[in-house]
């Protein structure tokens, strides 16, 4: 047998031809390293592709969006199998329903007898109406938590201080409602806000405005970046949820609409994701009442509408938050930041504006406003 190029008989060289294209196959499917974006990107298409009921054509599809954008299309295939034969039923429920909702105002009456009374078509029309909207929707949502689990696994810092106050703050959460435990404990792991303001401490006494479940407030207080703590939301669930979690601290924790309900006096005011749930003019008069009461800042934290993808990302997130109801906000209208700031400038403040998105998607950022003079 007459060795090869290489020094190798032609069955070996022919195998090892074969193994080299593979390999190159296999890393053009893959598309390259596989960073946060690139995760929950092909996440993304994976799952508005899975959700939407052309079945049979998902693998392709996947192949021809994934390959010319090098997005992972091993990845994104397994993310389009959510339509596996258990789930899909319920996702086509789901679409057509949206559909009907969308087009008559009403759910869509499943029985045979509106079956036979609407004829296939009509479902068929309602049921591409529903895709067209839950498909977008679930993928936004399954690239986002992508993003944010592979950006955590992919940097975890050393603990230090604030890690172990967090620690803490899950644990009191442990023995409430399950629901109120996971929630704090993802939310102080992924949302960098309350790691933000907690290192701006001491913030002295603190009155936080719209402070669901309390987990900011026991923060501050567990690693000593506020002496007391005043809070306040009206959603009288998670005010409860807070009251249990904080027993044995300086805080107290009440039932009122941010609207209306009194602002004592304070060293600082906590606005946090509290001013896009309310009119242009709520927002002023709540602002204005948070820098008569505060003694020597203001701190806010909220969507800045101006920083282009990353608020039609916060936008639509909020949209299906308030949607579901997991927000009670009735609304979603942000405000421009330098018309926020000015309000508090009008009051003397200084007003500096800084990033607080992290490593997420979203378009959240911190105004800090200072009272003149200290």
């Amino acid at each position: 047998m007459t060795p090869g190029p290489s020094g190798e008989s032609p069955p070996a060289a022919a195998k090892a031809t074969w193994r080299s294209k593979v390999r190159e196959a296999w890393g053009r499917l893959r598309g390259g390293q596989l960073t946060p974006w690139r995760a929950a990107a092909s996440v993304a298409v994976g799952l508005a592709i899975g959700v939407t009921p052309l079945f049979g054509l998902h693998l392709p599809l996947v192949l021809a969006v994934c390959v010319p954008l090098r997005l992972d299309a091993p990845v994104a295939y397994l993310a389009a199998n959510i339509s596996m034969p258990l789930i899909a039923p319920f996702l086509s429920f789901a679409e057509i329903e949206i559909g009907a909702w969308l087009r008559t105002g009403r759910g869509a009456p499943l029985s045979v007898a509106a079956i036979r009374a609407n004829g296939i078509a009509g479902f068929l029309h309602e049921l591409v109406l529903g895709t067209l909207v839950f498909s977008p929707g679930v993928a936004l949502v399954g690239g986002a938590i992508t993003f944010l689990v592979a950006s955590r696994l992919r940097t975890r810092p050393a603990p230090d201080a604030m890690d172990a106050a967090v620690d803490r703050v899950a644990a009191r959460y442990a023995g409430g409602r399950r629901a109120a435990y996971h929630y704090v404990r993802s939310k102080l792991a992924g949302d960098p806000a309350p790691r933000a303001i907690a290192a701006r401490g001491p913030l002295g006494e603190v009155s936080d405005v719209g402070c669901g479940r309390g987990q900011l407030a026991v923060l501050l207080l567990e690693n000593a970046a506020a002496s007391k703590v005043t809070g306040f939301d009206w959603d009288a669930k998670k005010v409860e949820d807070a009251r249990r979690a904080s027993d044995g601290l300086p805080v107290r924790f009440e039932v009122g609409d941010v609207r209306t309900h009194p602002l004592a006096a304070c060293d600082t005011v906590l606005l946090v994701d509290v001013l896009h749930y309310l009119t242009e003019e709520e927002q002023d008069a709540l602002l204005t009442r948070a820098a008569s009461a505060a003694r020597e800042r203001v701190i806010v934290r909220d969507l800045d509408p101006d920083r282009g993808w990353r608020s039609t990302v916060t936008r639509i997130q909020e949209g299906i938050t308030t949607g579901l109801r997991w927000n009670r906000g009735a609304r979603v209208r942000p405000r421009s930041v330098p018309d926020l700031s000015k309000v508090l400038e009008t009051a003397g403040f200084d007003v500096r504006v800084e990033p607080c998105w992290g490593s997420t998607p979203f378009a959240n950022v911190l105004l800090v406003g200072t009272r003149r003079g200290l």
